[in-house]
């Protein structure tokens, strides 16, 4: 690439509000810069259209802005550039960037949730044996954890939570999912809260901050199930630099934009993200906090672990 050239990033945020404001600050902190050319999908189409354009030797991606398990998928599968900019040097333990060049720059997480108008009280789940009761039936719904053409963060969602729970307790669960309380099945967590919204489901088993705050901020009447009855996943949303980018400097700036203060602030007010810059506080409620013995997902121990929960999720013919 040219010294100049535009930066083109493919990113799984969707076209949300505060997207186009990052995208500008960046055009305006270096005068050479031009906006950059942005293109959103959901993370399997965004990592076989970059799969697609590398064999065909096709201009493709500079940077890639995606959930943490893609774009750390995309570091196992050799394709990142491993570039770390060097703010990731005083990030905490715990928000580490991967040794491939995932780099964290948002807090997001994962969790179930409900339609406010549909369940409360007595109704809601203390844990999680408490949603293999048969008064479930036809209540639940999930993204699809065997046959999803957009994304698997539901997948790495129950896999978690076999980690935080009682062994019988996951079983049992899952065992019934398979069974009696089969959820209603979406291909992807934006249609699975707009499921729960339209009344066809009760209970979302696989929420996304994302797609839960675009919600909430809209007024709709959805709430997270307590992290006390069942826990949530505190995952990120992640960046990194594209191996055929590596000597650009354009897209090296704009990693390294992503991680400055002014872009921080920025990504704090985006509906379902919050900094990951100590000092910058999300600009809205996030209703989580996190300290540095927070466990972030996935680890590589989930890594090892998600394979075996699809095979048990197939043999089950979940949906």
């Amino acid at each position: 690439m040219k010294a100049n050239d535009r930066v083109v990033v493919y990113g799984s945020l969707g076209l949300r509000k505060g997207l186009s404001d990052l995208l500008w600050a960046f055009r305006k902190s270096s005068r050479l810069e031009e906006f950059p050319a942005y293109f959103d999908d959901h993370p399997f189409q965004v990592m076989e259209r970059i799969r697609q354009e590398r064999r065909h030797k096709m201009r493709t991606a500079d940077v890639v802005i995606m959930p943490h398990y893609a774009v750390a998928t995309m570091g196992a599968e050799g394709v990142l550039a491993g570039y770390l900019p060097a703010e990731t040097n005083n990030a905490p333990p715990n928000m580490q960037a991967t040794n491939d060049g995932a780099v964290p720059i948002g807090v997001t997480f994962m969790a179930m949730a409900y339609n406010t108008r549909a369940l409360g009280g007595a109704e809601l789940p203390k844990k999680l044996s408490d949603l293999t009761r048969s008064t479930w039936k036809g209540q639940l719904g999930t993204q699809s954890l065997t046959a999803s053409r957009a994304g698997n963060l539901g997948v790495w969602y129950m896999s978690f939570l076999k980690r935080e729970s009682a062994e019988e307790d996951w079983k049992a669960f899952i065992d019934s999912l398979g069974g009696i309380n089969a959820p209603i099945a979406y291909d992807c967590i934006d249609h699975l809260l707009q499921g729960l919204l339209d009344g066809d489901i009760s209970l979302a088993l696989t929420v996304y901050s994302l797609a839960y705050f675009r919600e909430k901020s809209a007024g709709s009447p959805i709430t997270l199930v307590d992290s006390r009855s069942i826990p949530h996943m505190m995952t990120f949303t992640s960046a990194a630099l594209l191996e055929e980018s590596s000597d650009s400097l354009p897209a090296r700036r704009f990693l390294d934009f992503l991680l400055t203060p002014a872009a921080q602030k920025i990504i704090g007010n985006i509906p379902g993200l919050a900094p990951v810059l100590t000092g910058v506080e999300p600009g809205y409620n996030f209703e989580h906090r996190w300290t540095e013995k927070t466990k972030f997902h996935p680890t590589i121990d989930d890594f090892r672990e998600v394979a075996h929960s699809v095979d048990l999720f197939q043999k089950l013919k979940l949906p």
